[in-house]
């Protein structure tokens, strides 16, 4: 049973909003498995009770075995529990998810018209070519035109298993997130969601008062970057030694240096919880404009493939028909 962005968002917004009504999270639950939610979702909350009801915690309870509740869910809920904010984990929860379908829904919607112009286009370059020619049947035309479009589809199949690989690697590649991240318009959308995910939880566990060692260490694995894994490395290990995160921050090199140096004069200041606050809004905000740039971009290059696509079987066939009436004249 799918969970999607979007369903997320409607569901951690309705916890929230009774959540920060007073209700108890047994309450909650009862009170939205009684608006007959999504089969999903009505599992999950199901399943919440349950748990609940057994004596576990909260983080335990929530999404036990489901393993459509990602990591970052987990977190979030699990340091909203610790602190007594759980209202405010799942706004967060809501914002994050709520930003995330609508770069999705941009994402699709910006892709039906590139994909409706790329069969017009085969359709164009494969039909009156072969119309023309006058040596094949309705039959031949229509399976040549099958043809060229299964091998596109193919070619898009094996794109698309390549780039799925490097995204699943980049987490715990340091090398492979760095390369992504080079990429225009795609790894300005990677760096800021990993920000956007990176300070959300550093903030939710900041204000559950959780140590900074294990802060850091939560934060860093729900980043979902290699770059930033490896630069959680070298700040464990200067909580290991009682030095300031700051300068690590800085020296680093895997944040931005605004937001390193921020963190810095934060630390330094003892406001680090109203810090965190206004940068997770910031990289949210970033992680919204960088996937709608992107959703823009693709298209255009899909656009500009087809366009080079068809005018080179358009050129193909000319200089075929002009070939064919100079051998006829000769």
């Amino acid at each position: 049973m799918a969970f999607h962005a979007a369903q997320k968002h409607l569901f951690y917004a309705e916890t929230a909003k009774l959540l920060g009504a007073g209700f108890g999270i047994r309450e909650a639950a009862a009170a939205m498995l009684a608006t007959n939610p999504p089969a999903a979702q009505a599992t999950l909350l199901r399943d919440l009770d349950r748990e609940l009801e057994a004596g576990k915690s909260i983080a335990e309870s929530f999404g036990r075995g489901n393993a459509q509740i990602t990591p970052l869910e987990r977190a979030i809920i699990g340091a909203g529990e610790r602190g007594g904010r759980m209202a405010g984990a799942f706004e967060h929860l809501a914002d994050y998810f709520g930003m995330v379908a609508a770069a999705r829904r941009d994402s699709l919607l910006a892709m039906a018209y590139p994909i409706v112009l790329l069969h017009l286009g085969v359709f164009v370059a494969v039909v009156p070519a072969a119309l023309m020619s006058g040596d094949k049947g309705f039959a031949a035309i229509f399976g040549d035109f099958l043809l060229v479009l299964l091998a596109l589809y193919a070619v898009g199949f094996v794109v698309f298993l390549g780039i799925r690989a490097l995204l699943g690697a980049a987490p715990d590649h340091p090398g492979v997130d760095a390369m992504l991240n080079r990429i225009p318009y795609l790894g300005k959308a990677r760096r800021s969601m990993a920000m956007a995910r990176f300070t959300k939880v550093y903030h939710s566990c900041l204000l559950a008062g959780i140590s900074m060692k294990e802060t850091v260490a939560t934060a860093v694995g729900v980043a979902r970057s290699g770059v930033i894994r490896q630069a959680g490395r070298r700040l464990a290990e200067a909580l290991e030694h009682g030095g300031p995160l700051g300068p690590e921050f800085i020296a680093c090199g895997a944040f931005p240096p605004a937001f390193a140096r921020s963190y810095a004069t934060a630390e330094e200041s003892g406001s680090l919880d109203k810090d965190l606050a206004r940068w997770s809004l910031v990289y949210q905000d970033d992680a919204s404009r960088a996937t709608k740039a992107l959703s823009v971009a693709i298209p255009k290059i899909l656009y500009a493939l087809v366009v080079a696509f068809v005018a080179w079987k358009i050129i193909a066939f000319w200089t075929g028909y002009y070939g064919m009436l100079n051998e006829l004249g000769e």
